[in-house]
This record gives structure tokens, sequence and C-alpha cells, in this order.
């Protein structure tokens, strides 16, 4: 496998437990040290923290990647951008879909390491006026 093919499968992983709500595997797949960092910014080093300050906002949210970019490997490290979509519902009831969003994974050694994301979330929100 190449390192964007491992890479791939590992953000795949990890989104899935996310989707599903589950910390404890989408944890597994992050570095102990990680750093999440989202819009705002907000930080976050614990998934179960990030689903918590999410759950209140949404009854439910998926995230959908679509392309994904090597920008660098060398000795385990591996950096990869991401494009995707999330879709949902906010928590008053108002579906959504098509907000994009782009994160930046640096892998190392197999886990995830830090996830930067820049999203159009805000902004959706704003125009609905959730």
């Amino acid at each position: 496998m190449t390192p964007l093919e491992h890479a791939r499968e590992l953000i795949e992983r990890f989104i899935r437990a996310v989707n599903n709500g589950d910390a404890d595997a989408a944890q597994r797949c992050l570095t102990p040290d990680v750093q999440l960092v989202f819009p705002g910014p907000t930080r976050f080093q614990r998934v179960a923290d990030f689903l918590a300050l999410s759950g209140p906002r949404y009854q439910r949210v998926a995230y959908t990647y679509g392309a994904m970019e090597l920008a660098q490997s060398h000795q385990g490290h591996t950096v990869v951008f991401a494009q995707g979509t999330v879709s949902g519902v906010f928590a008053n009831g108002q579906a959504f879909d098509g907000v994009r969003y782009i994160d930046r994974f640096d892998i190392d050694n197999g886990l995830i390491a830090s996830k930067e994301v820049w999203s159009d979330m805000a902004d959706r929100m704003r125009r609905l006026g959730v």
C-alpha cells in the first residue's frame, strides 16, 4: 500500500467511528498527544469531548470524504489534505447538507497526530438562523 492508501484507510476508520458516535474506536486512531483543531479555534485531545460539544448542536451529523491529497510523506510521517461535505440535522430539526470542509491530517507512524479543520459550517448556521 502507498502512504496515501494507508492514510485514507486510517482516516476513513476514524470518521466512521466519529459518525457512529464511537469515541473509543475513534480515539484508538489518534496519538496520545493528538491535537484536533476546529474553527474558532476550538481544540480537543479527546474525541469524547468533541462529541459532547457537538451533541447539543445536532440531532444527526455525518461527514463524507471525497478527494484526499498526499502533501508529504517521509519516514513514518504523512501529511494529507482531505476535502468533503457534512450533512445532518440541527438540534432544532432543520436539515442541512453539502457543507464543505477541508481537513489537514498529520499522521505519525500509523496514527493521527493532528487534524485541523476549515469549514463553511458557521456560515451555513448563520444563513439558516441556527
